[in-house]
């Protein structure tokens, strides 16, 4: 059995019972002495605790006890163990004893020092209130010596007084003898009597002053008040005239600061004697600063700050030196330029005459020229805001901000070398500051975009006017008409985006944007002319005289526009967020482009339509030569049409390859004939082949690459005409409708009416055939027979025609 640790602590009846504990070798636990002191100190407060705590230490002595105790041959060294815990009770109980001994005795002394400092405040009380009634009885004894207090102030007052009397009568000629060195400009013999004259003041106003606290401002009387004036303000308004020559010599130094650069360059010493005394009343300042907090008297006049002041008389001179005395009613762009000009070059002499004469005259720590360049920066920076306050043109704002951005803190100004070593052009910052600069750019882009939008209204007005000129319009080297008009706005908007592009990213983006968005604007106006060009030419046909031609000159000039259209709007200038909110230029110029080109092949359409409604005839059957003529009316055309330029010429052709097809399959489908044998739709078959050959011929003249569109449909069509037996009719239809998907029941309809031999049942049978086998447009599939219009049907039951009329 494993031995039981004892508890941490155990009260004095337990303490005996441990009596029988194991020797030191063996392995047990042992409460410690501050346990054990522990348990005692809570068993003296609380005999409940006490009680709890006994019966819990015996519980887990017994426990420990049966633990080691549990063999007979422990039961051997029981004497050993109570012998060794008796000596160690009795150790314990003599500190315990020795510790409560040393506590009381500190009590006792705490108690007794406790009565003495009682027995010392009760005295001192005592004392005090003695005092206090000593006090009380004297109060109406102090009042009698008031009047001697009078006396000993007055005397020490006439004492000073007399004292300086030997020097007093020379004030009123040293005071008119310095102010003929000041009229003079002996500035520092001049400076050397007024410190005279101050110091001397000065003495005589602080002696007076150190008699003051003998009085008591309480005891003055209206009596004493009649007697005469303060003596420090009779000191005071006797060395006025001191205060007056201070002032003088100080406008006399400030009105020399004022044209410092000028003074340093005919009479140098003068500006140096002037700054040497600036130094001396900068030190007497100093001085008077240091002197102790609580000192009450302060010299009047100080402290003078003439250093400040110098500084402020040398800022005035120098803006007005820089900065006109106003600004002229009316602002233009060219006497804009000359007064920044003229500025940058004051600015520029100013700047370099302070580095290389004025700099030398004054003390280094001064910075004078850092100083000089920062007033000039604050003067200029306040005379660009002036300007920019005004009402200004675009270009003169133009100006002002190229001006400020570009040339100001470029090297042929603020970052020029001679005054590299002296100013640094980034210390000075930015002319304008951020929140400004933002407003005038935003004004700039606002300004460029209200007259880009007046400059392009006005050229488009003057386009349209030209386009019913009876004159041809212009050619290029390359012999091919040309709208001039696109490349006018396009180097327009050009040319204001690189002159933003000067003045920063920001506003070139800004510009940028803003011309994207006025060509958008330009090419949807030329859209709108385009249709009412087309609405006039339509009303009168022979009128504008060249129609056709002016539409090329539109398309070739759209076509220029978009190799260089990519200068406004490219694809990695901008953000996504800009790109976005701004139009695609290339669409809008495309569709400008596919408008001009609809309205060109609209009238070669109004001129081949007569043509088609003969197709097909009986007349055509027969062999007539419709086909011929329009193929010779379209090379013809052609002429025009080679005469725009790539890529459009070949747009032009595909366009006009779609268009014949178009009409010559919509003939078909308007056609009020219907084949009444074999022999008809047989010869029907036979004369769209040669229909076909003939475009495919005409094409082929007119340089169009190998036909996709034309010849293939018309020759799918011929098929179901040439067939025999009508029972194919359906896999004939489901070939066309693999060649071209988009191909509708009402187009079958109405070629299946056109050949005259299908019944009913048959029809049918197409029709669900058609609607079984439907088919999904190609991606790159262009459909064909949606642009085809078919007839709409009979209505049912319906009279015949002639008997509706």
């Amino acid at each position: 059995m494993l031995p039981v640790s004892p508890p941490c602590s155990l009260t004095s009846a337990a303490l005996t019972e441990r009596s029988m504990m194991p020797a030191e070798g063996e392995n047990m636990p042992l409460c410690t002495l501050s346990n054990w002191e522990l348990t005692r100190q809570n068993a003296e407060c609380s005999v409940l605790a006490l009680e709890k705590a006994e019966s819990l230490a015996r519980g887990a002595a017994l426990k420990w006890a049966s633990g080691i105790f549990s063999r007979p041959d422990q039961l051997t060294r029981l004497g050993h163990y109570r012998r060794r815990e008796t000596q160690r009770n009795n150790s314990i109980q003599t500190r315990l004893k020795s510790a409560v001994q040393s506590y009381v005795e500190g009590v006792e002394q705490g108690i007794k020092h406790l009565h003495n400092a009682l027995t010392e405040v009760q005295n001192v009380q005592r004392e005090l209130n003695e005092a206090q009634e000593i006090w009380r009885k004297s109060d109406g004894q102090r009042s009698h010596l008031q009047p001697i207090r009078n006396l000993v102030t007055e005397h020490v007052q006439l004492s000073v007084v007399i004292q300086s009397l030997p020097f007093i009568y020379t004030v009123p000629e040293l005071i008119s003898h310095t102010q003929n060195l000041i009229e003079t400009q002996s500035l520092l013999e001049a400076h050397r009597n007024l410190r005279d004259l101050e110091s001397f003041r000065d003495v005589v106003l602080y002696r007076l002053q150190r008699v003051r606290p003998l009085e008591d401002p309480s005891s003055c009387t209206s009596e004493d008040e009649q007697h005469g004036e303060d003596p420090a303000e009779l000191v005071q308004q006797f060395f006025a005239g001191v205060n007056n020559l201070s002032e003088d010599l100080g406008r006399l130094l400030f009105s020399l600061a004022q044209s410092a650069v000028s003074l340093a360059c005919s009479n140098p010493s003068l500006l140096v004697s002037a700054v040497r005394i600036i130094e001396r009343e900068e030190y007497l300042d100093a001085e008077d600063t240091r002197g102790s907090p609580q000192q009450l008297w302060r010299p009047p006049g100080r402290p003078k700050q003439w250093r400040e002041s110098f500084f402020r008389a040398l800022e005035r001179g120098v803006c007005d030196r820089l900065i006109k005395s106003g600004l002229q009613e009316d602002i233009t762009p060219t006497g804009l330029a000359t007064d920044l000009k003229d500025l940058q070059s004051k600015v520029l002499d100013e700047l370099q005459a302070v580095c290389s004469v004025l700099a030398p005259c004054v003390p280094p720590r001064y910075e004078v020229c850092r100083a000089v360049a920062l007033m000039c920066h604050h003067a200029i920076s306040r005379h660009v805001r002036d300007i920019l306050g005004r009402e200004l043109a675009h270009p003169a704002l133009y100006r002002v901000l190229h001006w400020s951005v570009i040339v100001y803190p470029s090297e042929d100004m603020m970052g020029h070398q001679d005054l590299s070593p002296e100013i640094d052009a980034k210390e000075l910052g930015a002319l304008l500051s951020p929140e400004i600069l933002e407003e005038q750019l935003n004004r700039y882009t606002r300004s460029v975009k209200v007259c880009l939008a007046q400059w392009i209204q006005k050229a488009l007005e003057v386009e349209y006017a030209e386009w019913f000129r009876k004159q041809e319009p212009d050619k290029d080297q390359d012999g091919l008409y040309l709208s001039s008009l696109q490349q006018l706005v396009m180097q327009m908007l050009a040319e204001n985006v690189q002159l933003a592009s000067v003045l920063g990213e920001t506003l070139e983006s800004r510009v940028r944007n803003a011309a994207v968005l006025e060509m958008d604007n330009c090419l949807v106006w030329l859209r709108e002319a385009l249709v009412k060009y087309g609405i006039e030419h339509m009303k009168d046909r022979t009128h504008p005289t060249y129609y056709i031609l002016y539409l090329l000159a539109i398309i070739n000039g759209c076509t220029v526009l978009s190799s260089s259209i990519s200068y406004l709007q490219p694809e990695d200038s901008a953000s996504p967020v800009i790109r976005k909110s701004t139009p695609c230029l290339q669409t809008s110029l495309d569709k400008t482009q596919k408008k001009a080109c609809h309205l060109l092949l609209d009238e070669l359409q109004t001129e081949l339509q007569p043509l088609f409604l003969q197709i097909p005839s009986r007349t055509w059957l027969s062999g007539s030569d419709t086909m011929h003529i329009i193929c010779e009316k379209v090379e013809l055309f052609n002429q025009h049409l080679s005469m725009a330029r790539a890529p459009m010429c070949q747009f032009l052709l595909g366009q006009t390859e779609r268009m014949l097809v178009i009409e010559y399959v919509k003939a078909f489908m308007h056609s009020k004939m219907v084949c009444k044998n074999p022999l008809e739709r047989q010869q029907m078959a036979e004369r769209m082949s040669s229909d076909a050959e003939e475009l495919r011929a005409a094409l082929s003249r007119m340089d169009l690459e190998q036909s996709t569109l034309c010849v293939p449909l018309i020759l799918s069509i011929k098929e179901i005409f040439a067939l025999k037996d009508p029972s194919l009719l359906s896999l004939e239809v489901s070939g066309l409708m693999t060649t071209f998907p988009d191909i509708s029941d009402d187009h079958v309809l109405a070629l299946m009416e056109l050949r005259g031999d299908v019944n009913r049942d048959l029809r049918h049978t197409v029709l669900n055939m058609m609607q079984q086998q439907t088919l999904t447009l190609p991606k790159d599939y262009r459909p064909i027979f949606m642009s085809i219009s078919v007839p709409a049907p009979a209505p049912p039951f319906c009279l015949h025609p002639s008997s509706c009329a």
